[in-house]
């Protein structure tokens, strides 16, 4: 049985060569996880992903908010917002990320909310199933 190339994951979704530690956090059942390491040592790609993969489990009884975010709208959008785009596959999209909003819909009912700390309203007061910091 041939896997239909619509179900395929994107190629922003390449192999990570993890080490033991990124292996540990990656596959973390743990509601807050907090990982002392270096920089270029690969938590932001990791969290990135898990952020993608907890949104594209949610189901219409139960869809997620994520969020992923900065001390700055700014540095929010250049760290997080092409990437993530890129690791959404589209046949999971319910229409086009929100360049406005920063926000991408699954067709689950799931979303994932691009935000800068700069402005506590733009957190405050919404139930959040999930982020980055």
């Amino acid at each position: 049985m041939a896997i239909s190339s619509e179900l395929v994951l994107p190629a922003r979704w390449y192999p990570l060569r993890p080490h033991l530690k990124q292996k540990q956090f990656y596959s973390s059942p743990h509601r807050f996880n907090v990982v002392p390491a270096g920089r270029r040592s690969g938590k932001t790609e990791i969290a990135k992903r898990k952020v993608i993969r907890a949104a594209m489990r949610g189901g219409k009884a139960m869809p997620g908010r994520f969020f992923a975010a900065a001390p700055t709208y700014n540095q929010a959008k250049r760290i997080y917002w092409s990437d993530l785009k890129a690791l959404c596959p589209q046949w999971m999209l319910a229409g086009r990320p929100s360049e406005s909003e920063l926000v991408i819909r699954f067709l689950n009912g799931s979303e994932v909310h691009v935000i800068g700390m700069d402005k506590p309203e733009r957190i405050e007061g919404s139930p959040w199933d999930g982020g980055i910091l």
